[in-house]
């Protein structure tokens, strides 16, 4: 264990998806036609959608909401920037290539990089340098990729700042700096470039950046007060007074405080504002009009939490109460931003002191598989799962098992496991994150007795978790009880996926079935080869008697288990 500090695709019809919510109020380009971008060539189309096909190629389907390139003439857009957020996602054909072009000459390279076992010029998300790992998914799935880029850097002349690069949601650039060509005198548009293959593009979102700050405090005050952190009553009053500062430093020689600030706060523009605080302390409550914005509770300065109000023109009455724990630093502040404008603190840049550094713990599998024991906290979930058991591979591949369910939680790609909540300090919450291209899974438990195929799958099968075996390479044959039945369930990792055998020894109490995949689209892409929600693919043999069928409002793929049954897992 290393520590450190710090297939494929058969025809498949994609179609436009709705807008997505994301934090940034992007403002979207019309894809109805081409009048978002300058004049267009022949290699470029508004399209409904587009089917890709390893045989065959990638086909446009008809409608609008997605852009289509071929090779050809670059594409750029009406819109003119300079400092920017941008978020768009796309889809490639096999072996497609294509670029994103930012103010200043810049490009980001978006390719069909899955495979990719060494990180190079030619992986998804270079620019100028190589990104941290490779997290693209295979052709024939939506991506994303969202980045934040300033064109000039006052303190750097000669050179843009790539500030984040994120591809499928996992960071891969940050604090990049690029130089630049010439200077950049004014905005620029954007470009699209297709260099192999055929590439869709939909949901191109922008916002400009600006260093304005619509939203300020006018009038305020604060009353301190001696209570215990934990109190909730607030009785004893040490001080009161006008300030034009939002600081903890009022408490300072005070071991514990609370502290109620109330004033205005007046909007210069509507729109809807994000407000993040960074404290440390028990409590951090934020109402605005009245309503409630952010009550969050123990936090460190280190860790943020965000809400959004929708705030009209003019003064809006605000209340904010802060408590310090007697044991800790104190340390308080309050962010804001909305469209268009950088975030923005509305604290004294003395009250919120720069934390000491947190380390960033890993694991990294080598040339054997790595077994980590921990809890895991599945997105929409507010327990954790207690019993789990995630398994790291040199090859890449990982997944993260729940031992008392024989569930299939989640699996990824790229780096293992991020071990910090486990290892540092006093180790709490002990949860273990993910460092990789994560894939949620259904989390029901993967294995289960059917009296008919119309029968509910249930929450928990009844099994007994029997313990695990390595083979010679140290991959984990994990086995369970099932009635009078034994199971065995095996995942290996191979270049192109996770493959995973289950086996029976005896006889199980009725017909045994493996649940491969839950969701709300299993679509068929051909015979053995099955999309699941955009996320990945699952491969049978094509002479599998496998069956998807609608349970609860959701879509269920299932495997009948005899003897030995086996599947792919890919994205």
């Amino acid at each position: 264990m290393k520590l450190f500090c710090r297939v494929f695709l058969s025809l498949l019809l994609v179609l436009p998806g709705a807008s997505w919510a994301q934090s940034g109020n992007y403002i979207l380009l019309p894809l109805q036609d081409l009048s978002a971008f300058e004049q267009g060539t022949s290699n470029w189309s508004i399209k409904g959608g587009l089917a890709v096909s390893p045989a065959k190629g990638a086909t446009p389907q008809p409608g609008t909401g997605v852009l289509v390139g071929t090779p050809g003439a670059v594409l750029q857009t009406r819109v003119k920037a300079q400092d920017l957020r941008l978020r768009l996602e796309f889809i490639l054909s096999p072996g497609a290539e294509a670029y994103l072009g930012l103010p200043g000459g810049q490009r980001v390279r978006l390719s069909d990089s899955w495979q990719q076992a060494a990180l190079n010029a030619q992986t998804s998300g270079y620019i100028g340098q190589f990104p941290t790992q490779n997290a693209a998914k295979a052709p024939g799935l939506w991506q994303t990729v969202e980045l934040a880029f300033d064109a000039s850097v006052p303190a750097q002349a000669g050179f843009s700042q790539l500030n984040h690069l994120a591809l499928n949601g996992v960071t891969v650039q940050q604090s990049v700096y690029l130089p630049l060509a010439k200077a950049i005198s004014g905005a620029q548009p954007l470009s699209l470039e297709v260099r192999k293959g055929t590439v869709g593009f939909r949901n191109i979102g922008y916002q400009l950046l600006a260093n304005s700050k619509p939203l300020r405090i006018e009038t305020m005050a604060y009353k301190l007060y001696s209570d215990a952190w934990d109190a909730t009553n607030l009785t004893k009053l040490v001080k009161e007074e006008k300030t034009t500062n939002l600081t903890q430093e009022v408490g300072t020689g005070m071991r514990e405080f609370q502290v109620v600030y109330e004033g205005t706060l007046v909007v210069d523009e509507a729109g809807e504002y994000r407000f993040t605080s960074l404290y440390s302390g028990p409590r951090f409550l934020l109402d605005i009009d009245g309503k409630s914005v952010l009550a969050t509770g123990e936090s460190t300065s280190q860790d943020a939490h965000s809400a959004s109000a929708t705030l009209t023109k003019g003064a809006h009455p605000f209340r904010l109460t802060y408590s310090r724990f007697p044991w800790r630093p104190a340390a308080l502040g309050l962010r804001v931003e909305t469209a268009g404008v950088r975030p923005y603190d509305l604290h004294s840049l003395s009250s919120l002191p720069v934390p000491a550094p947190k380390p960033y713990l890993d694991v990294a599998p080598t040339t054997r598989p790595e077994l980590v024991r921990s809890f895991i906290l599945l997105e929409g979930e507010k327990q954790k799962r207690t019993h789990c058991l995630s398994v790291g591979n040199p090859a890449g591949w990982h997944y993260t098992v729940d031992l008392n369910r024989g569930a299939l939680l989640q699996a990824w790609r790229g780096q293992f496991a991020n071990v910090t909540e486990m290892w540092y300090e006093r180790g709490e919450p002990q949860l273990l994150f993910t460092a990789g291209l994560t894939i949620p899974l259904s989390g029901k438990s993967s294995l289960a007795v059917l009296p008919s195929t119309r029968a509910a799958w249930p929450d928990s099968a009844n099994l007994n978790y029997l313990g695990y075996r390595l083979d010679a390479q140290g991959v984990p044959t994990l086995r369970y009880q099932m009635g009078t039945a034994t199971v065995s369930d095996q995942v290996v990792a191979r270049p192109d996926g996770l493959v995973r055998t289950v086996r029976t020894e005896g006889t199980p109490d009725g017909p045994l079935y493996a649940l491969l995949a839950a969701g709300s689209t299993i679509t068929l892409v051909e015979k053995g080869l099955y999309e699941v929600d955009n996320r990945y693919f699952v491969r049978v043999d094509a002479k599998a008697r496998a069956l998807v069928r609608d349970s609860a409002g959701q879509k269920e793929l299932l495997l009948p288990v005899s003897g030995t049954a086996s599947y792919t897992l890919f994205w």
